[in-house]
């Protein structure tokens, strides 16, 4: 009795090891061969040194203050009859050279007072992050039209469109911030137009791929009964893909909340401009209280934002 013959896919699963192993290394060549142009030894991620410096910003970033000089030592555990005395630590300071930590008195107060400061910088890069991913969605219908092969007759005009709108997304909307910021100064208008270019090309490229896998019945039943280009779009085309528009348009909005508060480092508005603020005065406690408020943001949009697409798709 012959044996029953074994089909290509299933000699492909039994070498599903072998395409692990070649994977890895893969992966394995890619690391190295990144790492030797960078000159960034595997030794640098597990360094002593690395870490420490980590872990020093992250301590910094909350409630505690460093203290690596004896007149530091001294004010926050010597003997003020303010402070604790703590002579064990100022010694450690003093004559050990080591660097140690003291909880900043006063601290819930403090950053209680600093988010009167975080609420407008916020409320101006929500403004932003609207009107970027409003305008953007808006300039996003006719492209994404033009850009969807199943709509368009040209080629010449559906490669042009698509030439441009990846030439777009190529720039990252920092390098657009910072060049409108050059050219139109600082504030919120740079960080909104870079906003807008970068919605826009995100937005034409998911809605012209959302275009072309689309029912195409409707639109040739249109095409038999006479109806012209509009009208096969506007009743064959909008209430297909109008969803997934309205679900494209609040993930871009999240994202630019997102992007916003980077801007904000070239100059561009928002609270970008006030985190860049605080960290080139050294203030870490204000930056930890900012990337909290921000954590909160993002984390309360991205879930209202995943519960509103979930409805809408």
């Amino acid at each position: 009795m012959t044996p029953p013959s074994i089909s290509v896919k299933e000699k492909l699963a039994r070498m599903g090891w072998l395409k692990s192993v070649i994977t890895v290394l893969v992966l394995v060549l890619v690391y190295a061969g990144s790492s030797a142009h960078l000159r960034i030894s595997p030794g640098q991620f597990t360094d002593g040194d690395t870490w420490s410096a980590m872990s020093d910003l992250v301590i910094r970033l909350g409630p505690f203050h460093r203290i690596e000089t004896c007149k530091d030592a001294n004010t926050a555990w010597g003997d003020d009859p303010l402070v604790k005395s703590k002579p064990a630590k100022v010694a450690a300071v003093c004559e050990q050279g080591e660097t140690l930590y003291a909880y900043v008195p006063h601290y819930l107060e403090e950053q209680v007072e600093f988010l009167k400061e975080i609420r407008g910088p916020l409320l101006e890069t929500f403004r932003m992050a609207i009107l970027g991913a409003f305008f953007g969605a808006l300039l996003a219908i006719p492209f994404s039209l033009l850009a969807a092969r199943n709509l368009v007759r040209s080629k010449a005009v559906y490669w042009v469109v698509r030439v441009v709108l990846n030439l777009i997304r190529t720039v990252p909307d920092l390098v657009w911030a910072a060049v409108l910021a050059g050219a139109l100064g600082a504030g919120a208008l740079p960080g909104v137009l870079a906003l807008t270019i970068f919605s826009f090309g995100l937005n034409a490229k998911l809605l012209s791929e959302s275009i072309e896998t689309i029912d195409p019945g409707p639109l040739e039943a249109m095409q038999a009964c006479g109806a012209n280009r509009m009208q096969q779009i506007r009743y064959g085309v909008v209430p297909q893909v109008l969803p997934q528009f309205l679900a494209y348009g609040l993930y871009v909005l999240e994202i630019d909340v997102r992007a916003s508060t980077i801007l904000g480092l070239v100059g561009a508005g928002g609270i970008g401009v006030l985190f860049n603020t605080e960290l080139n005065l050294l203030r870490f406690r204000h930056v930890g209280a900012i990337i909290v408020v921000m954590l909160l943001v993002v984390w309360a949009m991205d879930f209202v934002s995943t519960k509103v697409r979930e409805r809408l798709i």
